[in-house]
């Protein structure tokens, strides 16, 4: 296997970002993962080979500058932004403006500073890949999830907008659009819709038969679409919006 440069991972210790880890420091990277949960992202990074744990609020500007600073001491091949939160379920009208706030500031702006440092790292090496986590919520709606469809659909303008400014540098941008994922945050909606709409179960202990493959994805399967936009097998691939949706966008 040949030795890969340097990857930073944000949201590393959640569901999708230790699984995109696992696989992306099977395949080399000197890894930088980054996560406000020092006990989790040390114990993350402690099984893994080449790995970084940096305990960092990846909403701080301060902090992610300090990240890519570190990361570009040798090629920045790849950055995975994967910080992210699904907020409140419930009407619009019930929705705090506080939680509406939370929401936008880790799903966003986490995003936006990691592209903007990212770019500052990637564009004058003219090359390197960026994978920002969206969802399917960032292209369909999401009733009683307003503002994680709200901050998903921003992180894909994010996405496009930064892809076509740093194409011509070598550097592609695109986004991964995840349906529902066996995971605790999925279980948290389920929990929370079931109450809004008993029917949306059918019986089951999940909504997975809504999904036209009939289960929800795995989070391996979600980093094996991250690792191949992190990787040179996509190097014609840029501003998308990668759907791994089990079906549910073909309507």
């Amino acid at each position: 296997m040949d030795k890969r440069g340097n990857l930073v991972i944000t949201g590393a210790a959640g569901t999708i970002g230790r699984a995109s880890a696992r696989l992306l420091a099977e395949q080399g990277y000197q890894l930088f993962l980054v996560d406000r949960d020092a006990e989790a992202v040390n114990r993350l990074a402690s099984g893994l080979p080449n790995s970084v744990p940096i305990a960092a609020d990846a909403t701080d500007a301060v902090c992610v500058a300090e990240v890519f600073r570190r990361a570009s001491a040798g090629r920045l091949d790849a950055a995975v932004l994967a910080a992210g939160v699904e907020g409140p379920v419930g009407a619009i009208e019930d929705c705090s403006d506080d939680a509406f706030d939370e929401v936008m500031a880790l799903n966003v702006k986490s995003v936006w500073l990691g592209l903007k440092h990212a770019l500052r790292v990637m564009k004058p090496q003219h090359g390197g890949s960026i994978v920002a986590l969206s969802s399917i919520s960032g292209v369909m709606a999401s009733p009683m999830l307003a503002p994680y469809a709200a901050s998903k659909h921003a992180v894909i303008g994010l996405v496009r907008s930064a892809a076509r400014e740093a194409a011509a540098h070598d550097v592609r941008v695109n986004a991964v659009c995840p349906a529902p994922v066996d995971s605790p945050m999925m279980q948290r909606i389920d929990v929370g819709l079931a109450k809004k709409f008993p029917e949306r179960f059918g019986g089951q202990p999940d909504a997975s038969r809504s999904v036209p493959m009939q289960r929800y994805a795995t989070a391996e399967e979600i980093a094996r679409a991250i690792a191949f936009l992190c990787s040179g097998a996509s190097s014609y691939c840029t501003g998308s919006t990668f759907m791994v949706d089990g079906g549910i966008s073909c309507r």
